[in-house]
């Protein structure tokens, strides 16, 4: 019996795969789903490499099933397969915060495109994500640390 490759494997590799699963669930929170993504590393593939702290990166942006441009974001490097390798072979890891702040407003994302532990959302749930979590503390130049709860339920579809 051959192993699987490791992007097609079933266990949760960190908390936020370990979200990502307990959110298939029928009595599963969506915030804490959010929380974790928000609150963990995630990962962005690029042509560019990282060169310095202030150097800028153009991540890789897929197509959804309705053709509008959506972010492709991983939740472990193990996640990226060799197709999103070949267009950009960059692994970048950030939080997820820093993805949602920098995100503008046509932009979607998807978390593990291809993936079993994945979802979409689209520009108005990421606007709504920026809107409803904010940032519980902040380093000191001014990027977001962890993200609390919103202040009451609210609609992030």
């Amino acid at each position: 019996m051959t192993e699987q490759p490791a992007h097609l494997d079933n266990q949760p590799l960190n908390e936020l795969e370990e979200q990502l699963a307990r959110g298939e669930q029928p009595d599963a929170n969506p915030v804490d789903v959010i929380l974790a993504f928000l609150n963990n590393e995630v990962y962005v593939v690029s042509s560019d490499a990282l060169e310095g702290p202030d150097s800028q990166v153009e991540p890789l942006v897929l197509a959804n099933s309705s053709g509008k441009p959506v972010l492709a974001v991983f939740s472990h490097p193990s996640r990226v397969t060799e197709q999103y390798l070949a267009a950009a072979p960059n692994v970048l890891g950030t939080q997820g915060a820093a993805i949602i702040g920098n995100l503008g407003d046509e932009l979607g994302m998807v978390i593990n495109p291809g993936a079993a532990y994945g979802f979409e959302i689209d520009p108005e749930g990421v606007a709504n994500i920026r809107r409803d979590f904010k940032p519980s503390d902040e380093f000191a130049d001014g990027t977001a640390g962890s993200a609390d709860r919103p202040a009451q339920d609210t609609d992030l579809a």
